[in-house]
Order: structure tokens, then sequence, then C-alpha cells
């Protein structure tokens, strides 16, 4: 762990060596030490600017300079030789780790070219063997350094795949065969049965990027010339780019059910802005990924105020109820601690009953007081909205859409705490892979509940996926600093978390559980409102027994939401 400052010195240098090479300009920034060696650390790179391992990956040996220069020459070959970025349009993960393993052969073979010494800085990296075990994952490193040395491999399959690249001829220096190339190979390997589990592969050898520099997962919108920016080097994850997804729900905005939902822009501002990277766990491995993922806030998109509060004339009656509930947390309650061993007033019978007691069996300091103070204060509540493109969907026999519904509980729900407490917010989030959840606040604690909050919350927008765990983490650090002595998260979701680089569904639902858990350790008590009543099986696994409620009407869920935030809010615990 003594080895990031040293890591820090060696930035100049390989800008240096770069440079030296092809008259590149890049900016090497150092990547924080791992927790641990579950989440191995490979290179980054977007446009011009390079993240490398502050230590050396377990599996490689030498020096931390030369491992930082092999990795920089190496990022400097695809910037020279290197062409656009590659559209995904369909491969399967094996096809895209296949053309990625291609690419960096290809454009290392270009650079030897020009400079045959880059072949001795990258060969002791290559340390696949011949005689491993025939697994999907072996054989590609197998490849890489079949490649690498032009050499035969007893491997049919990976000594073809060799053949084939350095066949290529005149096509060598166009980047397209790759591609052609990866997606036959990748086909291949699939008639062999060979398993490709995208979620933990690990590319090698250890001096190479991860490839997220080499895909573009939708036509690019960056502006010619744009750099992605990274704040710090805390804030390694990066957008890199956005890919259709359907929110798992029980309807679809076209009126079919189980069909696949064209997701809508995602909504905020999507500038880059430091990312804060949170765990993941994993429960095939039964552990914890650590910085796996990265959240971002973005500002909320605004809307129109005026409509939204329009809207609420359906609930006059409601909300008369509500605000009649809500009087009770500001009304001043008495209450008395009974059997105290000091205190203001004496506990009457307390102290009959200790006279009564046997002289044997009297305790020296008898508890005989009682202690009485006013009601605590409001808890913090924190109102979390799944916004991921699930609440697009117009419930059957409704004109409207759920993320109308959810609007109008917000505004319920605002309009009915807004004269009794500023302990409470208004959040939303939804995801686009691990790299990329987005969080809203529409409104926040302390703040008051006026016309640009409504705004905001007129202005909230569905699209993309549910990260949850994350989510849940981000607003349980947001409870957990807060001083009121209870702290209640309160999530509004269709309970089937899910995202673009996740296929198994048991993965996000045990995350999200889990993280349940770990706020529960951070003062946090979670409750759900699940949208979606054949989510109930997930919804109890992630949030306990006792701790949701399912909205069996639409419609009802905006006077719902407030009364279980009431409800909530207005327990009392023993004394």
């Amino acid at each position: 762990m003594n080895e990031l400052p040293l890591a820090l010195d060696l930035a100049p240098g390989a800008r240096s060596f770069v440079r030296a090479l092809w008259g590149l300009d890049v900016r090497i920034v150092s990547l924080p030490l791992p927790a641990s060696s579950l989440s191995p650390q490979r290179p980054r790179f977007l446009g011009s600017r390079l993240w490398l391992p502050a230590a050396l990956p377990p599996e490689a040996s030498g020096r931390l300079a030369d491992y930082w220069l092999a990795a920089a020459a190496h990022v400097a070959a695809h910037l020279r030789f290197g062409a656009e970025r590659f559209p995904v349009r369909g491969l399967k993960p094996v096809q895209v780790a296949l053309v990625s393993l291609l690419e960096d052969a290809r454009v290392e073979r270009l650079a030897c070219e020009q400079y045959p010494g880059l072949f001795r800085l990258w060969a002791p990296f290559h340390l696949a063997s011949a005689t491993s075990a025939r697994s999907s994952v072996a054989l590609l490193t197998r490849l890489a350094r079949s490649l690498h040395e032009d050499v035969h491999d007893p491997d049919p399959w990976v000594n073809e795949a060799r053949q084939l690249f350095f066949a290529s001829g005149a096509r060598f220096r166009d980047a397209s065969f790759v591609r052609e190339l990866g997606g036959h190979l990748g086909n291949e390997l699939g008639q062999m049965r060979m398993p490709f589990n995208a979620r933990e592969y690990v590319v090698g050898p250890a001096y190479r990027d991860d490839n997220l520099g080499l895909w573009q997962l939708e036509p690019d919108s960056t502006p010619a010339g744009a750099e992605l920016e990274l704040e710090t080097p805390a804030s390694r994850a990066t957008q890199v780019g956005r890919q259709p997804s359907s929110g798992r729900s029980g309807c679809d905005p076209g009126g079919a059910r189980g069909g696949r939902a064209e997701p809508s822009p995602a909504p905020g501002n999507l500038a880059d802005a430091p990312a804060l990277l949170y765990p993941e766990w994993d429960y095939v491995i039964r552990a914890e990924r650590p910085g796996f993922c990265a959240l971002r806030e973005r500002a909320a998109p605004m809307g129109d105020a005026q409509r939204l509060d329009a809207s609420l004339s359906g609930y006059a009656v409601t909300r008369r109820r509500l605000l009649r509930a809500a009087a009770l947390l500001a009304a001043e309650e008495r209450v008395q601690r009974r059997r105290q061993a000091s205190g203001q007033r004496l506990d009457l019978r307390a102290a009959i009953a200790a006279f009564l007691t046997p002289a044997a069996s009297r305790v020296s300091a008898p508890r005989v007081y009682r202690q009485v103070r006013l009601r605590r204060q409001p808890p913090a509540l924190l109102v979390l909205i799944d916004s991921s493109e699930s609440l697009n969907c117009v419930p059957p026999g409704l004109s409207c859409s759920a993320l109308e519904l959810a609007r109008r509980a917000s505004a319920l729900l605002g309009s009915t705490l807004n004269a009794v407490s500023r302990e409470w917010a208004i959040h939303g989030f939804n995801s686009n892979g691990r790299e990329d959840v987005s969080y809203f606040r529409f409104k926040d604690f302390d703040q008051t509940y006026d016309r640009l909050a409504r705004a905001r919350l007129a202005g909230m927008q569905a699209g993309l996926s549910t990260r949850l765990g994350t989510a849940l983490r981000h607003a349980g650090q947001a409870l957990r600093v807060r001083s009121a002595e209870r702290k209640i998260l309160l999530v509004v979701t269709d309970g089937e978390p899910s995202d673009v680089d996740v296929y198994d569904p048991n993965y996000l639902p045990f995350d999200a559980r889990r993280a349940t858990q770990e706020n529960r350790k951070l003062g946090v008590t979670s409750f759900c409102i699940g949208l979606d009543s054949s989510a109930e099986g997930r919804i109890r696994c992630i949030f306990g027994d006792h701790h949701f409620l399912l909205v069996e009407r639409l419609e009802r869920l905006p006077e719902q939401l407030s009364r279980l935030a009431l409800r909530l809010s207005l327990e009392r615990a023993l004394v």
C-alpha cells in the first residue's frame, strides 16, 4: 500500500515517454489503490486522458515503472494507430472481448514496426501458458500471447485465429477487419460450447487497458474534440455512452405486457460531474466489489410548477385529512420515562413498590424517579423515487402514466409536510450501467418547499434502468449525517432492479438487500412502496417483512405515499 507516492512520481516520466514516441500529449492520473484483489484494476483511457493503477496488479511482476511505461505505450499506440470507437451493434459479450483483443494486437504490431524495442517492453507481461486449462478466458489470454509473439499454439482455435490475423495483408492497417474477424471467432467459440462470463472477465495481459475507450454504445453525441472529464483519481468511473434499456415493470408503455420499452432520454444535466464510488455485493462469490459503481448527482430538470399544483385539485378532501394528521407532528407531547435512577419527579408507583419490597431484596439505589420531557423531534424522512423507464408505463384503465402519479404523490406529500417540518427530502435515481448511476435532488433537507422545488418535481423524467443498491447507499449517506434521532428512507419502486450490464436476475436484488442491511447499521430504517404487486417476493427479500406496502391500484399512489410517510413519522418507540 506504500506504492501510491511512487506512482504519482512516475506520471511525468510516462507522459514524456509517450510524447517522445509519437509527439502525443496525454494527461496521466493515478487510480486509487484497490481495497482488495477482488476487483483487479486495468489502465483506462478516454480521449487523451489516461488512468493507471497505483500498484502492480497481482499477476504482474517487475517494477512499477516498467508497468507504467508498458501501459502508457499501449494506450499511445491506440491513439496513434487506432480508429474511431467501435459501435456495439448487437455483438455478443465474447465478440466484444475478441474484437478488443484483436485491436490491441493490431495497434501494437503497427507500433512495433516503427519502434521494435516496444516488443521487449510488452513481452514480460504475456504470461499465458499453452498448457493452461481450456476455458474461454484462458484461450483469450493465449491468443493475446500468440498474436504478440507470432508463435504456434497447440490449440486449433488459437492457431486458426493467429493465422487469420496475420493473413489479412493490406487490411491489417484498417481497423474494420478486426470487427469481422472478432465476430467470426466469437461464433466459433460459441459453437465449441465455451461459456463466457463478461462480468468476471478481466482484460489480459495486465498492462492493457480495460477496452472501455474502444467502444461506443450508441451514436456518439460528444462534440468533436471534447474530452470526458474525471476530476480526481477517486472519480475513476467514466461515462461510456448509453444503451437502450427497459425497466422491469408490470406494464408496457406501448400497451403490451412483457414487451421491450424504448427508453426516454436520460433526465437531468448530463455534463460530467465528479463521481462517487460505491461498492456492490456479489452474492455468487459472497464478497463485496469495492469501488465498483459510479454515481453522479445531476441537476433535476425544471417543469411547470403551476400545472403540478393544479393537478392536486382532485385531492382536496384527502389533503385536508392528511393535514390534520400532519398537525400531530407539530403538537407538543409530554413523554415520561418511569423507573429512572434520577429525575425531576417521583414515580409514585415505583416508590410504593420499593417501599413494600422486603429489606433483604431492596437494591441500594432504587429506581423511583420519572423524567418528563417534550416530544422528540420529527424524524429525518427521505423519499427516494425510482425514476427508471418503468415509470413511463400507463396503467390499464388510467389516462396518465405512473410518472405523472409519482409527480402528484411527491407534490401532495410536500404540501402535507411543508407546514410542520423541513427534515424531509425527495430524491430520485436511474442508471445506465454500473459506471453511470444518476441521482437527483428534487427537494433536499432544510430547503423550503417553494416554487423552485415544485418545478423540479414537475420536471421529473423517467428513463433507463434501476441500479437500486447504489442509490440506496447514497441515500443512506444523506440520512446518516442528519441530527434527527430517527432516520427513515421510503423507497418508491416497482421492486425489479435491473441494468444493461447485468444478466443475472438475482444479482441486483441481493445487492439492494445488502445495501438495506448496511443502512440499518447506520441507523437508517428502510421502507418500500411497491408499484408492482407481482414483485412482492423481491420487495420482501430486499426490505424485509412489515417494511413494505404494495399499491394494488396505482391511482391511489399519491394518497398512500403521504399516508405511509405520516404513519412512519408519527410512530413512537416504547418509553
